[in-house]
């Protein structure tokens, strides 16, 4: 909106795998996380930084969608429910829950009390409770891995009981259109299921082995050649726009994914990508512990945050691999 593999050897989702077997990962999965990764921090830094370019339009279309698209396409059922929840609470709930209370709540009171920084979410212990409802909280990616964790659970219950694929593929659409554009729901229930139909292709591609099955120099041209197009107009009807968004997505995210198939590997990238959930849950604290110095090139700032992490992801895969999905 995301091969002939094997499944049992590829992670079940977004996040990286413990083990350091490099024939257990598909490379060119990881060189797609961390494009992904790179640009969730790269618009995180736009929106602080008011830079905003031409561009836009093509970034926010792929972003986020691709990441729920790979999390579609390592859906995994467990054998069942309880093992579902039990998986997914292990690899998402707790690393919300934990940076969630030492960056969005402790972090920002402690920042305030003894560095003077203001945050416009708040900074006291009313943080505590600000993801469930409408209100903002100062590490806003965080709301990604509770996303993760209600767009599995939901995409197993309803692929229980709904064996048709078109039909399946239409709630799917229906709920994203219901809960992510009509409805405006609180705990990011509503951002979260605007993205379920890039869940579903995600899945459909894995069941089919598409991506395999698709000729990459003549299907990358043309979906880039599309992807391009399709950016080029902003319709004024909601309907229309809604449809050119989606189409967008898709084009995007698989014009992506071909290019990383065919490049394959970029060592810091794809060293990121393996890793995203360490960029995810503190990037955005990182940028704010930043703000400190007041640095003011945004180019500079990604640097630095992009070189930290070369010394950050070692040091959580060491210390901190229950919290970060590495066991």
């Amino acid at each position: 909106m995301t091969i002939m593999f094997n499944k049992e050897m590829v992670n079940t989702n977004l996040l990286p795998v413990s083990s350091d077997n490099s024939k257990s990962r598909i490379p060119y999965f990881d060189l797609a996380k961390g494009v992904c990764i790179l640009l969730v921090v790269w618009f995180h830094l736009t929106e602080i930084f008011g830079v905003h370019t031409v561009f836009d339009t093509y970034l926010y279309a792929v972003r986020m969608p691709l990441y729920v698209f790979l999390s579609g396409l390592f859906f995994k059922s467990y054998g069942g429910i309880w093992q579902l929840v039990k998986k997914k609470t292990k690899r998402l709930l707790v690393p919300f829950c934990f940076f969630y209370l030492t960056t969005s709540v402790l972090l920002p009171i402690l920042l305030h009390k003894f560095c003077g920084i203001e945050f416009r979410t708040g900074d006291d212990w009313r943080l505590l409770y600000a993801f469930l409802t409408y209100d903002d909280y100062p590490n806003i990616p965080l709301w990604f891995l509770w996303a993760l964790f209600m767009l599995n659970v939901s995409f197993y219950v309803l692929q229980r009981y709904i064996k048709s694929e078109v039909l399946l593929g239409l709630c799917c659409l229906g709920l994203s259109i219901l809960l992510g554009y009509v409805l405006n729901l609180p705990a990011s229930i509503s951002k979260a299921f605007g993205y379920f139909f890039f869940f579903y292709l995600g899945s459909l591609v894995h069941r089919r082995n598409l991506l395999d099955a698709m000729p990459v120099r003549f299907v990358f041209p043309a979906a880039f050649i599309l992807f391009v197009v399709l950016g080029l107009f902003s319709p004024a009807n909601d309907v229309l726009a809604f449809v050119q968004q989606i189409l967008l997505s898709v084009v995007g995210v698989l014009s992506l994914l071909l290019l990383c198939k065919v490049i394959g590997h970029l060592p810091y990238v794809s060293y990121v990508g393996r890793y995203s959930i360490m960029l995810l849950v503190t990037h955005e604290p990182l940028i704010r512990v930043l703000s400190i110095l007041h640095i003011d090139n945004i180019f500079v700032c990604f640097l630095l945050l992009a070189a930290s992490y070369l010394l950050i992801i070692p040091f959580m895969r060491r210390y901190m691999p229950h919290v970060t999905a590495q066991t």
